[in-house]
């Protein structure tokens, strides 16, 4: 028997847009088709925020697009790891 039930899906996502809003709120939209047709909002997906940081942070889903294979994340930059996501640009990949 498998311990994750088939739920635990590993992925490069592209970041298509990261906008910042007031308070050091972000909201994350990435290409993860593979997350995106399993995912559903409010759950969580782990994320390494920067290549030099290898410890994953759990980040809330907002939304999620199966159709498109697009995730969304809304996250407060509030720590060393979020401040470095916080930092990351439109084209890079992360891993979720």
């Amino acid at each position: 028997m498998k311990s994750h039930r088939d739920t635990i899906y590993l992925e490069d996502a592209e970041i298509l847009e990261h906008q910042a809003f007031e308070g050091d709120q972000y909201i994350l939209r990435v290409r993860a088709p593979e997350i995106a047709s399993h995912a559903t909002a409010g759950s969580f997906a782990h994320i390494t925020c920067d290549p030099q940081r290898p410890m994953r942070r759990p980040i809330s889903i907002m939304r999620v697009m199966p159709k498109s294979g697009k995730v969304e994340f809304l996250y407060k930059a509030f720590g060393e790891g979020t401040a470095l996501l916080a930092q990351r640009k439109v084209g890079e990949l992360l891993s979720i």
